[in-house]
């Protein structure tokens, strides 16, 4: 390449560095007078008005949202017996795509303790027992087991068909009185050290 050429290439590129140094030099000054000054030229107002939607969309696509396979989680704590409860599924369909606030919003009797797009944790108190007493007496010669419902009454849960007769005296002398249990698991273990 001959030296003109170079020297012309130079100066185009030199030139080319300036002119783009100032657009942008005078962008940025043409746009924190504007912030200060808050000019309402209706050309800077629309473009507000178009970074505002662009800054709302993307606030909205960040936002966690509840999945369709997302894992629910309701807790009920009872403030009779003191315990709590835990019942596992998957999210109904009025969960589905909703934000923080509007589960609050669904679920004004809950209290949501977590919220991930995966899993949602909501908890509630009431004020009777639980589901999970249970009494197991001897009737009649045989082992049978009553549930205690939430008001206090006990109902026929299951006749095990277990002869209180081949048990302990200790263990029938406790069948006398009744037994109680909370819980499915200690209820199953029971009845299989009966049988």
């Amino acid at each position: 390449m001959s030296k003109f050429k170079i020297i012309i290439l130079s100066i185009l590129t030199i030139s080319l560095i300036v002119v783009t140094t100032a657009v942008v030099y005078q962008n940025i000054k043409y746009d924190k007078l504007a912030k200060e000054e808050k000019v309402t030229d209706e050309c800077i107002y629309e473009d507000n008005q178009i970074e505002n939607n662009l800054e709302d969309v993307k606030v909205s696509s960040a936002e966690t949202r509840v999945s369709p396979n997302a894992e629910l989680v309701i807790k009920t704590y009872y403030k009779l017996c003191g315990h709590t409860t835990q019942e596992i599924k998957t999210v109904p369909n009025d969960m589905v795509n909703k934000n923080q606030e509007e589960i609050e919003n669904l679920y004004p009797d809950y209290k949501l303790e977590s919220f991930a797009n995966n899993k949602i944790v909501l908890e509630k108190e009431e004020e009777g027992q639980c589901n999970e007493h249970y009494l197991v007496k001897d009737e009649d010669g045989n082992v049978v087991i009553y549930k205690i419902l939430s008001d206090g009454t006990e109902e026929i849960y299951q006749n095990t068909g277990i002869s209180t007769g081949y048990l302990t005296e200790t263990d029938r002398i406790n069948l006398r009185d009744g037994v109680r249990v909370y819980g499915k698991e200690n209820l199953n273990s029971m009845i299989e050290d009966f049988e």
